[in-house]
This record gives C-alpha cells, structure tokens and sequence, in this order.
C-alpha cells in the first residue's frame, strides 16, 4: 500500500466515523424531542381549576376566566388574588371577585335583570354581585344593546330602588353561583 492509499484509507475511516456520529447524534435528538418543544405534559390547555378539582373556566387574560353556563352559554367571570394577613398575594391562589351590579325593571330586583355591555371585543355581557349565598355571575345575551326604564340595582350590599332610564344593556340570560359551583380557591393549571 502506498503512503498516497493509506493517507486516502484513514480519511475515508474518519469520514465514515463522523458520519455515523452525526447520524446517531440526530437519532439522539429526535427520540429526546427538539430543544425548546413542548413536552406532552405542557401540550394539556391550561385552565382554571378549583377547590374541588374541576375545571371552572379557561384564561382569557391574567383576571378574566370563561366559564360555561348551562351547555351553550359562555361568559367572561373577574378573579382576583387571595390576600394574606399583611395584604400579600398567597402565591398560585385566587378567588372569584366581585363588585358588580345587576339593573332590573322591576322595583325590587325580582324580575327584568340587565347587564351593561362589555369593552371587550366578541365577549358576551356579564357582571359578578356578592350575595348572601356567594358570588353569582349573572351572563347577559348576545346582540345590540338596548335602552331600559330601571327601577333596581343589585350591588353587592343589596338592592336600591331607583328611577332612571339607561342605555348600553342586555338582558340577562342565565346566571350561575360561582362560589358554591366552582369552590375557591382557584388556581391555574
């Protein structure tokens, strides 16, 4: 063998080498998954569960869940996060929040229940009132808003009589107890 056909012989072993480690080193990574892919655990939505373990709603944002009510209707409810004794955000925990009002056509919040139109976009109306049994959400219908003579309003701290005429509001469609349906705390997961 000439010193030309080793020389040619060794670069011919060294190539084949490296090719059989890059083929293995491709091999590796494909059966270890692409850097930065989700694994199959973290490909599972997120969503908002509570005490119980059921799934109360998916993120819309950072404070705004959808939740479903009944089998179609689907509508946006406020959380917000559980405070500690010094007023510090217990870490993964939050409950449902409250504050809103409820207009209503009769003078004793009985009948005729409104809700304001929503700011965001191809969100349906809705509004959460504290009760004496729990925060209830109260889902307003789709569509243009109206104009109604209000004789209520329900806040948290109970029903006021008024007299005024509003625009801007849907009637409520359906309302659901999302303290005792969907038990804080809440956590995303």
């Amino acid at each position: 063998m000439t010193a030309w056909q080793g020389t040619a012989r060794r670069a011919a072993i060294a190539i084949g080498v490296a090719i059989v480690a890059v083929v293995a080193t491709i091999a590796d990574v494909s059966a270890q998954g692409a850097a930065g892919a989700p694994s199959a655990a973290s490909s599972r939505p997120i969503a908002l569960i509570d005490a119980s373990g059921n799934a109360a709603g998916k993120p819309f944002n950072e404070t705004m869940v959808l939740v479903t009510l009944g089998d179609a209707v689907v509508a946006p409810a406020v959380i917000r996060p559980i405070l500690d004794a010094d007023g510090r955000a217990a870490s993964g925990l939050a409950t449902w929040h409250s504050g809103g009002s409820v207009l209503y056509t009769s003078p004793d919040c009985s009948t005729g229940a409104l809700v304001h139109t929503s700011p965001h976009a191809g969100i349906r109306a809705a509004s959460q009132v504290q009760t004496a049994r729990g925060i209830v959400l109260f889902a307003g219908a789709i569509g243009p808003s109206i104009t109604e003579s209000v004789q209520s309003i329900l806040y948290d701290t109970g029903c006021a009589s008024v007299k005024v005429r509003q625009n801007g509001l849907v009637p409520v469609v359906m309302s659901i107890n999302l303290t005792t349906t969907y038990p804080p705390p809440l956590s995303f997961q």
